[in-house]
């Protein structure tokens, strides 16, 4: 059986930190070795758990996510793949950042995802 492919999934809105690595773990060849806040904590992660691919978000605060990948590539390039709502609106901020060395970008979902109820309706 080969390695699994370790991935950090870097994101300010905790809410992502939890669906993106829930989305990862439903493939058995990906595994989620971390999450980090910021690109500051990203870069100390990086160097703690040596992931082989980072998902990163451009709009962060402290260190947002084109600093960060200038950082990762000067320091330790490794495959980043961009995940933000950049990607659709900022064309030019996805394309700097795949220009820094990023290999590809998803766009995440602006609006919200529908709750949906386990309740049956009442008549």
């Amino acid at each position: 059986m080969s390695e699994r492919i370790r991935v950090l999934v870097v994101d300010d809105s905790a809410l992502m930190r939890k669906l993106i690595p829930a989305i990862l773990a439903r493939e058995s060849a990906i595994e989620v070795v971390g999450t980090a806040m910021d690109g500051a904590f990203a870069l100390k992660k990086i160097e703690e758990l040596q992931p082989d691919v980072v998902t990163l978000d451009l709009d962060m605060p402290r260190m947002d996510g084109m600093e960060t990948l200038r950082l990762i590539m000067r320091r330790a390039p490794l495959p980043v793949i961009l995940f933000s709502t950049h990607s659709k609106e900022g064309g030019y901020a996805t394309l700097k950042a795949l220009a820094l060395g990023a290999v590809d970008f998803l766009a995440k979902q602006e609006t919200p995802l529908p709750v949906t109820s386990n309740k049956s309706p009442t008549s």
